[in-house]
């Protein structure tokens, strides 16, 4: 029986642990995400967006 209370208390450290770890990335709203970060590079200066226009309209793709 000793070994199930040491599971519950193992598994309840990772539960807790992990909450915690969770609220304090989300709370961390200065900065961006490792992916945003990621793509920093490839931003252009001035802030400048490349649209991309649509292939494909919503009417092309119906089953008619």
């Amino acid at each position: 029986m000793e070994v199930f209370a040491v599971t519950i208390f193992v598994s309840l450290m990772f539960a807790v642990l992990f909450a915690a770890l969770y609220l304090a990335e989300r709370g961390q709203r200065r900065r961006g995400s490792i992916e945003q970060d990621a793509l920093l590079p490839l931003d252009e200066p001035g802030g400048a967006r490349v649209s991309v226009p649509a292939t494909h309209s919503k009417h092309s793709l119906s089953h008619d």
